[in-house]
């Protein structure tokens, strides 16, 4: 099949992008499209724009950086840069711009894919797109549909104390977050460890869920799905500057360091016990928020 993923070119896009290439690319022909919206309201404050600076910032302009000139054709660690990636699969991974315009779809249709996952993706797809794939276009949503659309589903089920947060594997239409479901990914919910820690386990159990699907596309079917009940739907914006103080104030972390370093060491060969990561921390200096 001819698969393109549509992520998002941060952090937690990278790690989730990293999990379906090297299960999806080794049997098929992937094209990865990326995105880089930034909302205003994630530098509307503080804790907002340190949030952000831990997903996207440092990791784009300082870490990427310094692994690409480091591993050059990348490494043999189990994650890549978005650079690593296509070096590592010799897949095409791409900057485009909003779904909407017309190039978009113009590029789409040239590609003719197959099937068309969107994970972490910044943009909506208009039908010109979503009627392009033979085998279906398909949405990986960090919240369990329809209780929980919209913007940061994991901080919203932590802020509701949720015992796990679910990534919801459903059929992408011209609505929000609103197309039938296929399936939810569970991944337990660590009151202990920050809200990106548990956001990048809710996409990962997002992916293990799609995959489990893998073998009925692989049979030239789409996946079935069911409807949403429409009077369960609750939609979330992106979290107030009083949301993440609540947030904070009742014990939870936006960013903890030792979840970053974690995260950062999947990308070194040696992981936690790399070299390379003691000068990877002085270079970034992150602190929590």
């Amino acid at each position: 099949m001819k698969i393109v993923i549509c992520t998002k070119r941060d952090l937690a896009g990278n790690l989730a992008l990293n999990r379906l290439v090297s299960a999806l690319a080794p049997r098929h022909n992937v094209h990865v499209v990326l995105s880089d919206y930034v909302l205003k309201a994630e530098r509307a404050n503080l804790l907002a724009a340190c949030l952000l600076n831990h997903e996207r910032d440092m990791p784009l302009k300082l870490f990427y950086p310094y692994l690409d000139d480091r591993f050059p054709e990348g490494s043999t660690a189990e994650y890549q840069t978005f650079s690593g990636i296509s070096k590592k699969f010799g897949i095409p991974v791409e900057l485009w711009g909003r779904a909407s315009r017309p190039e978009a779809a113009a590029a789409m249709r040239a590609l003719a894919p197959d099937v068309i996952l969107s994970c972490r993706y910044d943009f909506i797809f208009r039908e010109d797109i979503i009627s392009i794939p033979r085998l279906g276009i398909y949405g990986m949503h960090p919240g369990v549909l329809p209780q929980i659309q919209g913007l940061c589903g994991p901080f919203r089920a932590m802020q509701m104390r949720h015992a796990r947060s679910g990534c919801t594997v459903f059929h992408i239409d011209p609505g929000i977050d609103s197309g039938d479901v296929v399936d939810v990914g569970w991944a337990d919910i660590r009151y202990d460890r920050s809200l990106l820690w548990n956001f990048v386990q809710t996409y990962f159990a997002g992916i293990e869920a799609f995959l489990r699907h893998l073998p009925v596309l692989e049979r030239e079917e789409r996946l079935p799905g069911t409807s949403q009940d429409k009077t369960q739907e609750q939609y979330f914006s992106y979290p107030t500057e009083e949301e993440f103080r609540q947030f904070a104030e009742n014990g939870g972390r936006l960013i903890d360091m030792d979840d970053y370093r974690q995260l950062l060491s999947l990308y070194l060969p040696q992981g936690l016990d790399d070299p390379c990561l003691p000068e990877m921390e002085d270079l970034l200096n992150p602190s929590g928020c």
